[in-house]
């Protein structure tokens, strides 16, 4: 039985966090909006059927008594009875500079740390407060959301993209060990920056093109059922691609990505139904967009890289004026 700690207990770590409850290990989540709820009346997780999550492969309603996990209301209170093994670091990426003090008193020798947020240098940030050594990023492709009560709708997928900032291969076998026990389903990355980037792949098109069409937003459906969108969805995953692979290559990194990937992303879109991206959740409350993560700083890698990328700029250009964020810098 492992110690885990969630950092960033939103709609990603109560539903993975969870799974790893399931499994049997000492799980701490730190929670702030609904410590009081979840303490008393643990975590109610509606699934959709799916291979990819063994919990979820008959659609079940999962209901985890408080008394199976550990609710806490800071830091600190994680690190009772024992630092954690393993720090599953889920905060939106706006909050990521508040990371270091949330961290302090959880990281310890040999403690590692599992970052689950969208973007590119993420890990590298968090490299700031941890041993690079020690640092592995866990990307998700799947479709939750946490309820205004609290509760967890997973609607589709589950399957994460697994890579660690050294791509050290012996120790990712201890996060592929980990995540296999836990029944969650995932792909192997020897390279962590092409993990990454296959995850932008879906994110900049779905992410951006949600906010950024209509007053309010659209879900992926409507973007799905509407052939120019459909059209820039494509496009964007081209540029993507294009960047990726340029930016591997420029690293030296053996690894790229074909237009395979880009249909997968696609098909799996198409089986989501009526799914509102993380970033039109945001958009929709009111709150900070992960603009600079998600586009900025794939814009940024294209401009020094010398790829031409004019539906990511233009991209770029719809959703920081959404968000009021200044322009990255070139070069």
């Amino acid at each position: 039985m492992a110690r885990i700690a969630v950092i960033g207990s939103g709609a990603v770590g109560l539903f993975y966090g969870a799974q790893f409850v399931l499994a049997g290990h000492d799980v701490r989540f730190l929670l702030r909006r609904d410590f009081q709820r979840v303490a008393r009346d643990g975590l109610v997780i509606d699934t959709t059927a799916t291979p990819e999550i063994a919990s979820a492969r008959s659609g079940a309603t999962l209901s985890i008594p408080a008394t199976a996990f550990r609710a806490c209301r800071d830091a600190a209170e994680c690190a009772d009875g024992g630092r954690p093994e393993w720090i599953l670091v889920a905060v939106k990426t706006t909050a990521i500079d508040q990371l270091g003090a949330l961290l302090a008193p959880l990281v310890g020798d040999g403690a590692e740390v599992i970052a689950m947020c969208n973007g590119l240098g993420i890990e590298e940030r968090i490299a700031a407060w941890c041993d690079p050594e020690q640092i592995f990023g866990a990307m998700a492709h799947v479709c939750i959301r946490r309820r205004d009560d609290g509760t967890i709708h997973h609607q589709a997928h589950g399957r994460l993209l697994l890579g660690h900032l050294r791509d050290d291969a012996t120790r990712l076998d201890r996060l592929v060990a980990l995540v296999a026990e836990a029944g969650i389903a995932y792909d192997r990355c020897t390279c962590l920056r092409e993990a990454r980037w296959r995850k932008l792949v879906w994110n900049i098109p779905y992410n951006g093109l949600s906010v950024t069409v209509g007053a309010g937003g659209i879900a992926t459906d409507a973007i799905m059922g509407d052939p120019a969108l459909s059209n820039r969805v494509d496009e964007l995953m081209r540029e993507v691609i294009s960047v990726a692979n340029a930016d591997l290559a420029a690293h030296g990194d053996p690894g790229r990505i074909d237009a395979a990937w880009a249909d997968e992303m696609v098909a799996r879109t198409r089986t989501m139904g009526a799914y509102q991206t993380s970033t039109l959740v945001d958009l929709r409350a009111g709150a900070a967009l992960e603009v600079d993560a998600l586009f900025s700083e794939p814009v940024r890698r294209a401009r020094r890289l010398g790829v031409d990328i004019p539906a990511m700029e233009a991209l770029l250009r719809a959703v920081r004026a959404l968000d009021g964020s200044p322009r990255p810098a070139a070069g």
